[in-house]
């Protein structure tokens, strides 16, 4: 009667989670697609753990398979007119799509006083980063002022602390636990409700009140500029003036409070933050813990900023934006790879169809493992190519794989290679899914990059990661809207 859920219930009890047991189930029927049994009475999921299947059905088996309903359930009580919860073929997902195309080019800068404090003692870094990468996206989605910004807040804190000997304890291994600033209630509505999925009306209040004064604010720009195109400050600013335009074209009164455009900035304020942050606290405790890798990027770092470094300054955002450092790209790939940060995308059959030479019908909910075999660990089966759509044996050789013997492990490298004697990054080396694929991969996912590798620059540039103590280091997740590590401390050093 209740399925895998008891199996489950005990992997999770143990240490694990959801998508590492449905990996656990691959890899014990040793079979590239099996079924799970997730919820009582119903049908259950078929979890699909190949990656030349699942990308081409992602990329060229659009009309047999679109977007599932499960994420819809998730958030689609704070976000029901969001893009990422339509089916594909509704006018309203193509319309909400040109509401926000192009927009993903964002600002990042951050400081560290808590190294200062911390006097060599790891502390908690997870939060940090969660407000952080809100910083960013906020700045990116509405007008954004520095006196509004979380870490700014936190900063002037910690700056202001000069008695901290009184609170550190003793043992150079134990943690440090800084006081937290107060948080404007509009920011600590988007980090309550994408905490707490999908339950806090209090938050939701909140938040669509800030939202609807910043749309009032930047309406009234547009009323005073309305023979010319306002200078966008950020993408709210967009969006705003692509109604105004096609209410001019399509001659009606543009409307600016609707609930797509709600949903579109909620769904960057919450998409922007959690899965960035996530994935930068994934990324510093893999290269706390890799000593090495860490000491190449450094060292590649600096080389690819030759005047930050001859001007003694940080690189600047721009700099960033623009650099080709292939070992810094690589790390990136390495750490999404890694991290896991989504370990799937769910599709759901359109039509009766098949997959490897099994009948899927109308209506099946197919999850596409992205945490498993194939992407890092090996290859569970042997798949002969005649069970495979035409489509996926025409693609074969497009993206490459990885080495079983290695494909668990933290290792930059796979990503490069030699192109006339230099080493150049290549994204198609082997398998990723963590951005999803096709017409419904991921929106943001040029912006996590660049989030991404800022974040990074800026940490190994003044910062050496040293190895956290084994007590403050585990890898157990928190499966919350993100796969989040349960443990995220660092012992910073000046570099």
């Amino acid at each position: 009667m209740f399925g895998d859920v008891p199996d489950m219930k005990n992997h999770i009890r143990a240490g694990g989670g959801m998508f590492s047991w449905i990996s656990s189930q691959v890899v014990a029927m040793n079979s590239p697609i099996i079924q799970v049994f997730l919820r009582p009475f119903s049908t259950p999921w078929v979890v699909v753990a190949d990656f030349r299947e699942s990308q081409d059905i992602l990329m060229r088996r659009t009309r047999e398979f679109d977007r599932g309903d499960d994420f819809a359930d998730l958030v689609g009580g704070i976000t029901p007119e969001h893009h990422i919860v339509m089916k594909s073929a509704k006018s309203e997902y193509k319309s909400h799509r040109r509401l926000i195309q192009d927009l993903m080019t964002p600002s990042f800068l951050n400081d560290a006083q808590k190294a200062r404090l911390a006097k060599g003692h790891p502390f908690s870094a997870g939060d940090d980063f969660y407000k952080a990468a809100l910083d960013a996206i906020w700045a990116v989605t509405f007008p954004f002022d520095l006196n509004d910004s979380v870490i700014a807040t936190q900063h002037n804190l910690l700056a202001s602390t000069d008695d901290i000997d009184t609170i550190l304890p003793a043992n150079i291994d134990d943690p440090a636990i800084f006081p937290v600033a107060q948080m404007k209630s509009a920011q600590k509505s988007i980090l309550t409700i994408t905490e707490s999925l999908p339950y806090m009306r209090n938050a939701r209040a909140v938040k669509e009140e800030m939202i609807k004064g910043e749309l009032d604010k930047a309406t009234a720009r547009f009323e005073k500029n309305a023979n010319k195109k306002p200078e966008a400050s950020c993408a709210m600013d967009e969006i705003l003036y692509r109604e105004l335009a096609a209410a001019k074209k399509e001659k009606r009164t543009p409307v600016y409070h609707t609930r797509a455009i709600y949903d579109e900035l909620f769904g960057l304020l919450v998409a922007g933050h959690d899965t960035t942050s996530t994935t930068a606290a994934w990324g510093l405790k893999l290269l706390s813990d890799h000593q090495s890798i860490q000491a190449k990027l450094r060292y590649a770092v600096c080389q690819g900023f030759p005047e930050a470094a001859a001007e003694s300054r940080w690189p600047t955002a721009e700099e960033i934006s623009k650099a080709h450092i292939p070992y810094l790209d690589a790390t990136c790939e390495e750490i999404i790879r890694k991290s896991m940060t989504a370990n799937g995308v769910m599709r759901k059959a359109l039509v009766d169809t098949s997959i490897l030479g099994h009948h899927i019908p109308k209506g099946t909910n197919v999850f596409f493992l992205g945490n498993g075999p194939d992407y890092v660990l090996p290859p569970v089966g042997n798949i002969p190519e005649e069970l495979r759509s035409e489509t996926c044996r025409t693609a074969k050789g497009r993206t490459g794989s990885w080495d079983p013997q290695d494909c668990a492990q933290f290792k930059p490298e796979r990503w490069l290679v030699v192109e006339d004697g230099k080493e150049v990054f290549d994204a198609t080396s082997g398998p990723l899914l963590t951005f999803g694929l096709g017409p419904r991969g991921c929106f943001g996912r040029r912006m996590a990059y660049l989030e991404l590798k800022i974040a990074l620059v800026l940490l190994v540039w003044n910062f050496k990661l040293r190895v956290a103590p084994q007590e403050l280091s585990s890898y157990r997740p928190l499966e919350k809207l993100t796969y989040q590590p349960e443990q995220c401390y660092l012992k910073l050093k000046m570099a």
